[in-house]
């Protein structure tokens, strides 16, 4: 007779302290020091964190992950790991301890050992702060890994682990989890509602509800219903404009105008930045990264006009000052798009209760608002407008703030408006009558690099491609750590076996180039399957190229090629070529630096740029790997490609499954036989290389590069 699962299976003790030394273990990553017995740790303890049946089990893949590529979550991980290592935990903290806002108050009875552990594990994992070490009442929060996405998943295959503990069969874990998650309130547990719960194991980012400080519903008779009126702005020559492009299907005919509380309109609106959720992404990017610095001027400004809002802190509050006090009016539209119905911001969907509906109403339209708005617990997946232009005037006001009077803006709303088109409104709004730094642009709004209509114009795509291509070299020669570190003639009048010229024409050639059909340049153009472009900044592309080349200069140091391994590098060490006295040149291996080898030449370095973009560019086009993962959230600087820039790109791609594949495809490219010889000479050389490439690549022990591979067609 089979035994009835029982949550009280879980009972590990926790009345060791071992219990928060794990927190610290696993956040130091020292899990296999403890586990070889080399330091001493409780080993049921290590077990019951780790889901694991003996210290001769493999650490299991979610710990794994997670120790590896959320270094800065790992303690809060571990926190979660640890209450679920306890029936009784787990019944406390979803009945007493856990709100329903991802956190809670933790009680503790001095005289219980168990709790006071709990306590310190909270303030060790960083979920509650540190001077509430010795505190009776010890308020925590989880938001700072719910926030974060994807580490979820990780989570859902530790539930998962825990359930089959109790006596779940696989079966009845994955045709049921959720209901048996929700059966022990497990989702209680962490202070997640369900949908919160569900949302975050499935790898998305959830956020914290927020606490109003006026009456909501107040405004819904007010706002509910907005009037609005409808502007028709077309004229027939627009319709010989090719709509057929992607991203850029036939706009409507007209927008509509209305006015709204400002609050409420931040409260229903996303600002899709460069930053979205790896599995349920946002595609738009409409938006520079948010300024808080200038969001604040923004706010002094309201409160206090001009000039009073430019003085500093002391001088504003100076009595003899307030003479200059100023109404601070912000009466310029924001401009808005209204998603509509069945939608998407990458694998995120507009829900049908989300929608933003607009009604015709005699000779007025009605934007009308979702009912769920007006109440605190609305916290939907993708909200249904997206601000196209006007960030910072939003974000200088808090939606939870009570206001003394009233503030309304204005508002130019278009609807269902396709992504190419929000970003042709950004760059004519926010770039071209005021002379940014057109090539900043297309940071700013990454989907400029692929627009048709900027390709012609004097300060456009073709700006973009070489100024960049440019950028990038300058970055290999400029970067310390980079095996082109002061390699490259950039003037035509050092030492070199490559000039800059030449670097240039292989990125615009091969990362920067636009082809509709067949494989584009992954800086530069739409990966066509899933119409998104990639959206990295400069600081990203540096990266990549400088990782991409480290990682096949190190292939080819002796530790790893071994003598004997491949001909041609035993061939290209024993040749006559001495060592220039770059010091830097010195520490990288003679095949790949030597005059007699195409590494280091025109023909190696155009053949791999091509190569390297193409073989990328399907793989994020099959869907075989997410590049938009790489979220970055510094400011972007206007003038250059910072080295700390760099190095923080450098270090978020190391953790990232981008890395590994570059690593396999260093070790793919250098079997290729790089001595020079009239095979590779001239352009045409370019071609050769890619084909012999692909030949190499088509035999590639990695299934994703040998699929890849067979998409790829010869070049003639």
């Amino acid at each position: 007779m089979a035994v009835k699962p029982n949550l009280s299976k879980l009972s590990t003790s926790w009345t060791k302290y071992d219990v928060v030394k794990m927190i610290n273990v696993i956040g130091n990553d020292q899990l296999s020091e403890y586990k070889g017995h080399e330091e001493m740790i409780n080993q049921p303890v290590l077990r019951a964190y780790l889901g694991i049946g003996s210290e001769d089990e493999e650490t299991p893949p979610y710990f794994q992950k997670v120790i590896m590529d959320f270094p800065n979550e790992r303690k809060l991980f571990a926190m979660l790991a640890g209450i679920f290592t306890h029936h009784e935990n787990i019944l406390a903290f979803a009945n007493t301890y856990s709100t329903a806002n991802m956190g809670g108050k933790y009680v503790v009875d001095d005289k219980a050992k168990n709790k006071t552990n709990m306590r310190s594990a909270l303030v060790e994992s960083g979920a509650a702060p540190t001077s509430y070490r010795r505190k009776q009442e010890v308020p925590y929060s989880f938001v700072k890994l719910f926030a974060q996405q994807d580490i979820g998943q990780f989570f859902k295959d530790l539930l998962k682990n825990r359930l089959a503990k109790i006596g779940h069969s696989n079966d009845e874990i994955n045709v049921s989890f959720y209901e048996l998650c929700y059966s022990y309130d497990f989702h209680k547990a962490i202070g997640l509602n369900k949908t919160q719960f569900k949302s975050w194991l499935e790898g998305k980012s959830v956020y914290q509800i927020k606490e109003f400080k006026f009456d909501l519903g107040t405004f819904k008779d007010k706002y509910s219903s907005n009037p609005s009126i409808q502007v028709q702005q077309w004229l027939t020559e627009w319709n010989s404009v090719d709509y057929s492009l992607p991203l850029r299907s036939k706009p409507a005919d007209h927008f509509f105008m209305f006015k709204i509380d400002i609050r409420i309109l931040k409260r229903i609106s996303d600002v899709h930045r460069r930053k979205f959720n790896k599995t349920a992404g946002t595609d738009v990017n409409v938006q520079r990264t948010l300024k808080e610095d200038r969001s604040l001027e923004i706010k002094n400004f309201v409160h206090k006009g001009f000039p009073l809002s430019t003085l500093n802190d002391r001088d504003r509050a100076s009595e003899e000052n307030q003479i200059l006090k100023m109404p601070g009016f912000l009466s310029t539209a924001i401009l808005v798009n209204i998603i509509g119905p069945g939608q998407s911001r990458g694998n995120s969907k507009i829900k049908d209760e989300d929608l933003v509906k607009i009604t015709e109403e005699g000779n007025t339209h009605m934007i009308t608002l979702p009912e769920a708005v007006f109440s605190e617990k609305w916290n939907p997946e993708l909200k249904p407008i997206e601000i196209i232009d006007g960030q910072h005037r939003l974000w200088a006001f808090d939606e939870t703030e009570a206001i003394d009077g009233q503030f309304e803006v204005p508002v130019i709303a278009y609807y269902s408006l396709d992504r190419a088109w929000q970003a042709y409104l950004f760059y004519v709004i926010n770039i071209k009558p005021k002379k940014i730094n057109t090539s900043l642009g297309y940071d700013l709004y990454p989907l400029l690099r692929t627009q048709e209509w900027l390709e012609n114009s004097k300060d456009g795509l073709k700006v973009y491609r070489e100024t960049r291509a440019q950028e990038l070299v300058e970055a290999l020669w400029t970067y310390p750590e980079s095996p082109w570190y002061r390699r490259i003639s950039m003037l035509g009048e050092e030492s070199g076996n490559i000039s800059q010229n030449a670097f240039v024409r292989a990125f615009t050639s091969s990362y920067f180039k636009k082809t509709r059909k067949g494989t584009s340049g992954i800086f530069s153009d739409v990966v066509t399957k899933k119409e998104e472009e990639i959206r990295w900044v400069r600081a990203q592309q540096a990266a990549f190229v400088i990782l991409l080349w480290d990682a096949i200069s190190k292939a080819l140091k002796p530790e790893i090629t071994k003598e004997g391994q491949l001909g041609w590098v035993d061939e290209v060490r024993n040749d006559s070529y001495s060592m220039s006295s770059n010091e830097h040149e010195l520490e990288l291996d003679k095949s790949f630096v030597s005059k007699s080898s195409n590494l280091s030449r025109d023909q190696g370095v155009s053949g791999i740029s091509l190569f390297s973009n193409d073989l990328f560019y399907t793989l994020a086009n099959e869907g075989l790997i997410e590049l938009n993962d790489l979220e970055w959230e510094s400011d972007i600087d206007e003038r250059q490609i910072q080295s700390e820039n760099i190095d923080k790109a450098i270090e978020q791609f190391m953790s990232h499954p981008l890395y590994n594949y570059i690593q396999i495809f260093a070790m793919e490219v250098i079997k290729l036989d790089w001595r020079t010889s009239s095979k590779y000479r001239g352009s045409g050389g370019y071609r050769e290389v890619w084909n012999d490439l692909l030949q190499i690549f088509l035999k590639s022990t990695n299934e994703n590069f040998k699929k890849c591979s067979e998409i790829l067609s010869p070049i003639d």
